[in-house]
């Protein structure tokens, strides 16, 4: 579980939107945590991407930053309290990014980004005397013995040996010998980069970080035994920590963060480090039990050992640190039960536990009697029971993160006494009652997160008086009434998502009074009346999301002008009136507004939404031609405009969409040809123009269109024959239906074509006959003469075999190339060769294959080889010369997914085993998705890409690999279909445009071949997939009950399964397939809904 952030140090720049939580407030701190001091040299300037730095003196530490994940169904976007230091893959803290359809979110610094610049002079150690383990004394002693005669100097460039520089790199360049005698330059080393010294040349700091290494530390670091500072954060250092670091006697402040270290944490190296301040492991590979030798250091004030594979229970004796203000324990293995008496830790200011671990029982009472405890970050970690009263005595806490846990009851009234507490987050929980009025109280609250809860009641009016108050998310829960007037009053609210309550009423007037208002989400509730005018001159607007409501009247024009604002969605509400004439909306990506009875002509001035990728106008009562300027719209890829009632041609300027990938234009007055334009569309997926008045032959180049999966031509006036070749003749009848002057050997047409052929012979001249042959011979001579030769060169180059291990691999990379043999191969894809390969040690690995030689293969399998989830496969490493490059995974014995559920195993394959399969699956897309920064899109998802161990424990297989293997050009399939047929999400197939939504579209695939035991494709005929077949189904059933729905599709196959668990997945599935991605719920979403399903009476149907 190494789990790898990218550090981000924003403290005032403006990010970018993001698809599921804008940024709250100005200075963009939704922890709303201690602010550093103006002149705190700590904190670096706001950049894009800054890296963790070196760790100085902890006091003061700012707390962890909060984060923004996506969690409900229906694209609703959320902003967490936290995401602690662990839950994402490459830093301390991040930027997290999402797209719904785009999103970024920007936190404050951690203690982790904390500059080295700032450290301050090292004081001299007090004498204290320490009981060393005598096997470290010896250990030690034979050092010394050994390295007798090595220099700082000689150490420092072993140290550049082991921790080889990758390559293109420029990092460590000055790390040379020098040219002339040492007794002359005998301080050459203290001007390496990140190398300080005392008066006597000895190093005192040594700083590495931003440099891509990929070695293991040495045993000479111990040589360097009057450091008082060792940074090395690099992203990719491996191996245990040499014993040999006992030797550090002086040192105050380690870290280690960010690296792929690894074995049981040899607690003994520490046990004489009597001046140790700060130690910091996080993010790495560390397992077995937390190290208790820390105990005995009484100087240290920040312990950080999240983000690693730590197991068992918090040892008691954590209890006993004297002098301890941050300790970091989220994001391992943790069970059993939380210490009650780390209550006892007198300085204590930060505790975060949460996040992965998983601990039995609920919060400790005892926890009421901390001193000075200021964070409380327990989220995630699957406590249960009530939220303790005695939290409202922790007078100091400025920071409560409960989220995502088992919490039930309501709030309790005393924790109006945090009169310091400025985020609170109790999402995703099982909470109940009502908002205590003593909230009243908390004057400082900035961040206030209550979503997916069973809260009820109206929302008090108070909430609108919070002076501070920056973010407000109530989404699902039973809110009822109206919002308060106030609210948004106080100048700073950046972001309200209500979505999904029961909500009536008009929308305050003063939401954006401050200026500062980035997030709008009112969706699915009962608000009626008009939009607020004011609105429409709220420039810092990112998103507004009011979908199905009871809005009407005319839409503010100056909502399209909003200089910021990218997404735009008011569909299912009652709007009338017309569309502006002005728009000037530069950032504007996504415009949704059907449903609703909007009237007129769509205005040319559309086309000064220079930005934008999608536009709905579906189902409205506008007239007139399509104007030309819309589809000018370069980065236009979605347009649907059906329902409406507008007449002319469709623009031959529809070519110019070149990333057009869906277009829909049925359901009006259209008349004319099928432009060429269109045909030149090569990525297009979508084309329905039915039910117009559309006239003239069907293009023959239309079934030449790779990309066109889905095509409605039907209730038209063309004529001529069908074209019976490309892929036309394999679509459905119906989709030529409704064109009485439409010939086809097809039936169900109404008028037959002449079947009669009439062939021409063509005769070739023997002359040029004889030319072509003399050509082909020649050419196919000289091309086994150079396939002989290169040959010959690939042989010799690839005898140099690399193994590059991301764990302890107790193996060679003679005894990886002995298994590629064809008696050893267990699968073939598009994206290589699977061997299953048996170690001398006993263990059986995967050996991949892959098809293709990249460039830049070293830092792509890098990325993914630190991405370790229970139920992804782990990429144990990688073995590469210069034409091939293998992958290494765990075995799973049980094989796909795919295999089992579509072969004659797949009787056996019982709804209890289907369903933990499902949410093992979705558990570990989640993680890619809402754990890594940048998020990992899987690209391919599909059955054959879950693999299941002897458990029949799910595990997502090949993640990255679609990408790597496009950009190699390996695999002719593999260059630009991102997917495989029957899963290909509609609005992205064959196109780059690729995000996490079109992974849960394929999700969603699996999710319906698990119910119905059918492939995707190839078992419903003309075409049709799974989706499309399902959709058919139910729509055919005359009462539509949901067990009527599910027993229509559900696998025959299956016995004694849960009906009410079969529905709850069947429903999931259907939202994950939906043709608007943004109306397809996060995987974190799903993972949520899987695992949470309604409460009904189990329904055990006999098989």
């Amino acid at each position: 579980m190494s789990l790898a952030l990218t550090c981000v140090v924003v403290t005032g720049s403006t990010a970018s939107p993001s698809d599921h939580r804008a940024i709250a407030g100005s200075d963009h701190r939704l922890t709303m945590t201690r602010e550093p001091e103006p002149h705190n040299p700590f904190f670096a300037q706001p950049h894009a991407d800054v890296k963790r730095h070196a760790l100085p003196p902890p006091p003061p530490l700012p707390s962890p930053p909060s984060f923004m994940l996506p969690l409900t169904a229906s694209g609703r976007e959320l902003t967490f309290g936290s995401l602690p230091p662990i839950a994402t893959c490459g830093g301390c803290t991040w930027s997290v990014a999402t797209r719904d359809p785009t999103c970024t979110t920007t936190a404050t610094p951690s203690p982790h980004q904390l500059s080295h610049s700032c450290l301050p002079s090292p004081s001299p150690p007090s004498e204290q005397p320490f009981n060393m383990n005598p096997l470290i004394s010896l250990l030690i002693f034979i050092f010394v013995v050994s390295s007798n005669g090595l220099s700082d100097l000689d150490a420092l460039l072993k140290l550049k040996k082991s921790m080889v520089v990758a390559p293109a790199t420029s990092g460590l360049d000055d790390w040379r010998p020098p040219r002339v005698p040492n007794s002359i330059v005998s301080n050459s080393h203290c001007s390496f980069s990140g190398v300080s010294c005392d008066e006597n040349s000895r190093v005192t700091s040594l700083i590495i970080s931003n440099v891509p290494l990929y070695g293991t530390i040495p045993p000479e670091i111990g040589v360097l035994n009057k450091l008082v500072n060792l940074t090395l954060v690099s992203d990719a250092l491996s191996g245990e920590l040499p014993v040999e670091m006992a030797n550090l006697t002086l040192i105050r402040f380690i870290n280690f963060s960010t690296n792929s270290l690894t074995g049981e944490f040899p607690g003994e190296i520490v046990t004489a480090m009597a001046e140790l301040e700060v130690f910091d492991v996080y993010n790495n590979n560390f397992s077995g039990k937390l190290p208790v030798e820390f105990v005995r250091l009484e100087k240290l004030k920040t312990l950080f050992l999240g983000g690693n594979f730590f197991g068992g229970e918090i040892p008691e004796e954590y209890s006993e640190f004297k002098r301890l203000k941050s300790l970091g324990l989220q994001g391992n293995e943790l069970s059993g039960r939380i210490p009650w008496r780390l209550s006892r830790l007198p300085e204590l200011e930060e505790l975060w536990l949460g996040y992965y671990n998983r601990y039995d029982g609920g919060i400790p009472p005892e926890f009421g009697s901390f001193k000075s405890l200021q964070l409380l970050d327990v989220g995630g970690s699957s406590l249960s029971g009530e939220i303790p009263e005695s939290l409202g005595n922790l007078k100091l806490l400025h920071t409560l993160f409960l989220q995502c846990n088992n919490l039930t009851g309501e709030i309790p009234l005393d924790l109006s006494s945090l009169v310091s507490l400025k985020s609170l987050d109790l999402s995703n929980n099982n909470l109940t009652g009502a908002i205590p009025e003593g909230f009243s109280e908390l004057k400082n609250l900035t961040l206030l997160n209550l979503f997916l809860n069973h809260f009820a009641g109206p929302l008090p009016s108070f909430i609108g008086d919070l002076p501070n108050l920056e973010v407000l998310q109530l989404w699902e829960n039973n809110f009822t009434l109206s919002l308060p007037e106030n609210l948004g009053r106080n100048g700073k609210l950046t972001v309200l998502d209500v979505t999904g309550n029961h909500f009536t009423g008009t929308v305050p007037e003063d939401l954006c009074k401050g200026g500062k208002l980035k997030i709008l989400i009112l969706m699915d509730n009962y608000f009626l009346g008009p939009l607020p005018e004011k609105l429409g001159g709220c420039k810092s607007l990112t998103k507004i999301r009011i979908m199905k409501n009871f809005f009407n009247g005319t839409i503010p024009a100056s909502i399209f002008s909003l200089p910021l604002l990218t997404m735009l969605e008011l569909d299912d509400n009652y709007f009338t009136g017309e569309l502006p004439s002005e728009m000037y909306g530069q950032s504007l990506q996504s415009v949704s507004i059907s449903n609703n009875l909007i009237t007129g002509k769509i205005p040319p001035a559309i086309g000064g939404l220079v930005n934008l990728t999608s536009i709905s106008l579906e189902s409205n009562n506008l007239i007139g031609e399509i104007p030309e300027e819309m589809l000018n719209l370069k980065k236009l890829y979605k347009i649907n405009v059906s329902g409406n009632s507008l007449t002319g041609v469709i623009p031959a300027s529809i070519g110019s969409c070149s990333g057009l990938t869906s277009v829909d234009f049925s359901r009006n007055n259209l008349n004319g040809e099928i432009p060429r334009g269109i045909l030149s569309l090569q990525n297009l997926n979508i084309l329905n123009v039915s039910r117009n008045q559309m006239i003239g032959e069907i293009p023959s180049k239309l079934g030449h269109m790779k990309s066109l999966t889905v095509l409605d031509l039907s209730f038209n006036q063309f004529s001529g024959r069908v074209p019976s070749d490309g892929q036309l003749k394999d679509f459905n009848d119906s989709v030529f239906a409704g064109n009485p002057n439409l010939c086809s050997p097809h039936t169900s047409l109404t008028v037959l074509c002449d079947t009669k052929s009439h062939t021409k012979r063509h005769f070739i001249p023997s002359n040029l006959l004889i030319t072509i042959i003399c050509l082909i011979s020649v050419t196919f001579f000289v091309t086994i003469v150079f396939i002989q030769i290169r040959k010959k060169k690939r042989i010799a180059r690839s005898k140099m075999w690399k193994l590059t291990a991301f764990q302890r691999l107790d193996f060679k990379v003679e005894d990886v190339i002995s298994c590629l043999k064809d008696e050893n191969v267990i699968g073939k894809g598009g994206a290589g060769i699977v061997y299953r390969g048996s170690m001398p040690n006993g263990i059986d690995v995967a050996i991949k294959r892959l098809i293709g030689k990249n460039h830049g293969f070293d830092a792509e399998i890098q990325t993914l080889g630190r991405i370790k989830h229970r139920n992804i496969v782990r990429l144990l490493g990688y073995v590469s010369n210069q034409e091939t490059n293998l992958l290494l995974y765990e075995y799973m014995s049980h094989g796909s997914l795919g295999e089992i559920l579509h072969g004659s195993k797949g009787a056996h394959l019982q709804w209890e085993t289907r369903y933990k399969i499902a949410v093992e699956s979705a558990k570990g897309l989640c993680y890619l998705h809402h754990d890594c920064s940048p998020l990992i899109v899987h690209r391919d998802v599909k059955s054959n890409n879950i693999l299941l161990d002897c458990d029949y424990e799910a595990h997502v297989a090949d993640f990255g690999l679609a990408k790597f293997l496009r950009d190699a050009g390996g695999s002719e399939c593999m260059s630009s279909i991102a997917g495989s047929y029957g899963y290909i999400a509609p609005e992205y197939a064959y196109t780059l445009k690729v995000d996490e939504k079109s992974d849960v579209y394929s999700f969603g695939v699996v999710l319906l071949e698990l119910i119905a035991g059918k492939k995707p494709v190839g078992q419903f005929g003309d075409g049709v997939d799974i989706v499309r077949w399902v959709r058919e189904t139910i729509s055919e059933i005359p009462e539509p009950s949901d067990a009527a729905v599910v027993l229509s599709v559900l696998d025959s196959r299956l016995n004694g399964h849960i009906l009410s668990s079969a529905i709850n997945m069947f429903k999931i599935a259907m939202m994950c397939v939906e043709d608007e991605s943004t109306a397809r719920p996060t995987m974190r979403e799903v993972v949520h809904m899987l695992t949470n399903p309604p409460t009904h009476q189990p329904c055990v149907l006999a098989g």
